[in-house]
């Protein structure tokens, strides 16, 4: 009977996107939007106050420390617990998009052919890819943090007050509300998407991957001064296990890539099965 209902899964699949009624990849990319401002949402949450504690914290010591180690302390005393808890949410939020991404690459298997069982992750992968977007996240917040210390530093160097090193502080908390937290959740969810593609395109040992941008006028090589170009890659094919032209193996890879190249970045990956009598000589390859 599940044998069944897997087929029939996939033959509903296959039937709206020949008649071009297929939502699901539409529906999908809308849950990763809709993933991305919730987790930014909480992010904020969790930084309410933390502005004010630093600087009291300051302010009742009534001097910047001469030590940079001493610095530090006082950063990682006040910001450590409270990034460590987005750390925790960012991951759960992660492995969300993660889940989002298999959703996505189990439905465009069936779509080309493949027979599949729409089921989520197993325990050990799902722990597996939430300790890995963790990962990601405290070091994003590890980089933090010394901006932070760097702020003191350069403050006492400069000789400034803790009136004047309080403003500067300000400033660097409104560019994280505003800024910093908004790229941290599109970059860690849309990272954990791709994670869960490629997993899952492991899982049915596809043989060929291919890149995919957005489409829209923010794809970066469109800009007069964008670092990376991602248009030449839309469309890209190469091997499973090779990377694409930039040296990325997936979107978002940060174990290969140049931060230019994954910060911020909405592009994914999708699994490619060659058509009947198509060959595939060699990679990259555009169909």
């Amino acid at each position: 009977m599940k044998e069944k209902i897997d087929l029939m899964q996939a033959e509903v699949v296959k039937f709206l996107s020949e008649w071009g009624s297929f939502p699901a990849i539409k529906e999908q990319d809308d849950r990763i939007e809709e993933i991305i401002e919730a987790l930014e949402k909480r992010l904020k949450r969790h930084q309410i106050g933390l502005e004010s504690e630093l600087i009291q914290v300051l302010r009742e010591l009534g001097y910047i420390p001469d030590s940079p180690i001493e610095q530090q302390r006082i950063i990682e005393e006040i910001l450590e617990p409270v990034f460590e808890k987005m750390s925790q949410t960012i991951a759960d939020n992660g492995l969300e998009g993660a889940e989002v991404g298999r959703e996505i690459t189990l439905s465009e298997l069936a779509v080309q052919g493949i027979a599949v069982t729409f089921s989520g992750f197993n325990e050990i992968v799902a722990e597996e890819l939430r300790n890995r977007v963790y990962v990601f996240s405290k070091d994003t917040f590890s980089c933090i943090k010394g901006d932070f210390a760097q702020a003191l530093t350069d403050g006492y160097i400069k000789g400034l007050g803790i009136d004047e090193i309080a403003m500067i502080l300000r400033d660097y908390f409104r560019d994280l509300r505003d800024n910093r937290l908004r790229t941290i959740a599109r970059t860690e969810v849309q990272g954990a998407q791709n994670m869960g593609i490629n997993k899952t395109m492991e899982e049915f040992n596809v043989q060929y991957k291919q890149w995919l941008t957005v489409g829209d006028s923010r794809v970066r090589g469109r800009g007069k001064y964008d670092k990376a170009d991602h248009v030449s890659l839309h469309g890209q094919v190469v091997r499973f296990d090779e990377p694409f032209s930039n040296g990325l193996f997936h979107p978002l890879d940060r174990d290969h890539g140049r931060i230019e190249d994954w910060i911020n970045c909405r592009c994914r990956m999708r699994p490619y099965i060659p058509r009947k009598n198509e060959v595939i000589l060699t990679t990259p390859y555009y169909p």
